[in-house]
């Protein structure tokens, strides 16, 4: 049995580096993949003659390649056959580990090494008793003006990569509003180290990554069409947050199959963004937590004000440089640590169970409530126990303060996510109700004595796009929904003829469903609301609507139904 001396690589900008007895020798091409091969371009030449030197693409698992090579040293380069051979046998080991390696660490990016005063800065900032106001603050500070709750609840979101079960974000608005922003501006905020952005996805990509390579990472989609072909490993890995796949391939020494298995693990973050709210299937839609863009005048006249202050004089003299308030949040992330979130007993929270949904709703609550108590680790209880089987967990405790915020930042987000109803189609309807309230008061004026009612009234797509200057797209993809889901009904259409519509349902008795902390709803009227539904008086006023059990018809619906003969 002979033994191999182990072999010092160095490392430069052009590749790997092994300085022999006989020869330098510089390698490219190594990749942690294929680990039956060990393929490789190497370059060859005498230490003193660096002008002078062979160059080939060999696979130093096939002898046969390993002897051409060395025959070509010996012959171009003057080199030993034998040296040669026996500095490649060393170049095999070092290259094995040096694959483990590369293997482990997958395509990470290196982490700078913070300074005390960075560090100090740092913790400052975590133990701030204003610290989601400050973050607020940075996001304005980088040229990112208003959605306050939107800003918080996705720089949560990626904070919550940190637990074994994290959130997954979904930003739902028409093209232009800003849902790419919120989502560039918030991966700007997350390390370097931790984030990975695509614009597209093939349906296998995932699949093959190293085993680690998403682990603590948020994985950003810019647009849901770019995910599309991805779109089943996605929902299996926010799910599961783990990926298999069983891949067959030829054996090159026995020309059989094998099979290789490859396997990926989170917990991993996935965030998207998409125009088109029936995009995704409602199965994967409900793995998401949605977020919507504020599309009123007011937050566009903020944006327009804020994109002529940012090139002001007083702008640059008042505001940091971008990289320092980047670094900051960097760093502040850095230095959380992955605790165990733990609920004490005297935490309290009402959450309605008449849905099935209402199981996975409240999972992803959950997952919100640890990522602002991980956010807050420097804030709050932690410790270390030893648990029945011998091992020890480092955990940060939650308080009711957690719950009561997550309340407040997510009544709406998690009421929209069991709507049956997209946000922007009650957008739309709320759009429509209006209109169909003008044109009724202009007949009823015009002839006081008619009789009408308000679900005779037709209008047009038409009016609609000139009422709210909307898209034709827009405008019909969200009124095809309000039509199958019973709020609006379709007249005329047929080929050749204009599409006109019905308001059926203003959607004023949809239900409202209630949750909170149990200090919010013990005092709440229960009356006839079913067992889980105390809804308080800021859950009424949030005016939050979701499909809950028998709701009532409103007005509207009810004289339709008693007096239509369309019903």
């Amino acid at each position: 049995m002979t033994t191999t001396e182990p072999c010092i690589l160095s490392r430069s900008s052009e590749g790997l580096h092994f300085a022999g007895t006989s020869l330098a020798y510089r390698i490219t091409g190594l990749t942690p993949y294929n680990l039956d091969r060990l393929r490789i371009t190497l370059k060859a030449n005498p230490p003193d003659a660096a002008g002078t030197f062979h160059i080939d693409t060999v696979d130093l698992y096939n002898s046969r390649c390993r002897e051409m090579f060395a025959e070509a040293c010996t012959k171009y380069l003057k080199a030993q056959q034998s040296a040669v051979m026996a500095e490649l046998s060393q170049i095999i080991a070092a290259l094995e580990a040096e694959r483990i390696t590369m293997r482990e660490k997958g395509s990470a990016v290196a982490v700078p090494t913070m300074t005390d005063e960075e560090k100090a800065e740092a913790l400052d900032m975590l133990k701030s008793k204003d610290l989601l106001k400050r973050i607020v603050g940075d996001f304005d500070a980088i040229g990112y003006i208003g959605e306050k709750s939107n800003k918080i609840l996705a720089y949560l979101a990626c904070v919550s990569r940190l637990q074994p079960d994290p959130l997954a974000l979904l930003v739902l608005s028409r093209s232009g509003a800003g849902k790419t922003s919120l989502q560039d501006t918030v991966c700007k905020l997350v390390p370097p180290e931790a984030v990975i952005q695509y614009t597209r996805m093939t349906g296998q990509s995932l699949f093959y990554r190293e085993q680690n390579a998403l682990k603590n990472k948020v994985l950003a989609i810019e647009e849901e069409d770019g995910m599309r072909e991805a779109m089943y490993s996605i929902k299996t890995l926010i799910s599961s947050q783990k990926l298999s796949i069983a891949a067959t391939r030829t054996d090159a020494k026995t020309g059989r199959f094998s099979v290789d298995e490859y396997t990926v693990t989170g917990p991993v973050v996935v965030m998207v963004s998409s125009t088109n709210p029936d995009a995704l299937d409602d199965e994967t839609k409900q793995r998401f937590l949605i977020l919507t863009i504020d599309e009123s005048p007011e937050q566009t006249k903020q944006i327009l004000q804020a994109q002529i202050t940012k090139n002001s004089f007083d702008w640059y003299q008042t505001t940091a440089e971008e990289s320092c308030v980047l670094r900051l949040h960097h760093n502040m992330q850095r230095l959380l640590k992955p605790l165990t979130v733990t609920f004490s007993r005297d935490l309290h929270l009402v959450w309605p169970y008449s849905r099935l949904q209402m199981r996975r709703e409240q999972k992803k609550f959950v997952s919100l409530v640890k990522a602002i108590t991980l956010l807050h680790q420097h804030q709050r209880k932690t410790g270390s126990m030893k648990r029945v089987d011998g091992s020890k967990l480092e955990y940060v405790q939650a308080i009711q303060k957690d719950i009561d915020l997550a309340l407040e930042l997510g009544r709406e987000a998690f009421a929209r996510n069991v709507d049956d109803v997209s946000p922007t189609g009650r957008k739309l309807l709320s759009e429509i109700v209006g209109l169909v309230k003008e044109k009724y008061d202009d007949m009823k004026g015009n002839d006081p004595n008619h009789d009408l009612f308000m679900y005779e009234v037709p209008f047009s797509r038409k009016e609609l796009r000139e009422r709210i200057g909307w898209s034709e797209t827009q405008v019909r993809r969200n009124i095809d929904q309000l039509v199958e889901l019973g709020y609006i009904g379709r007249i005329n259409g047929r080929q050749g003829s204009t599409f006109r519509y019905l308001l059926l349902d203003d959607g004023s008795a949809d239900p409202e469903l209630c949750f909170g902390s149990e200090g919010e709803t013990k005092n709440a009227p229960t009356g006839n609301t079913p067992e889980g539904y105390k809804c308080s008086s800021v859950a009424k006023a949030s005016g939050t609507l979701n499909q809950r059990v028998n709701p009532k018809s409103s007005p509207l619906r009810h004289n339709f139904v008693t007096t239509s003969s369309m019903a």
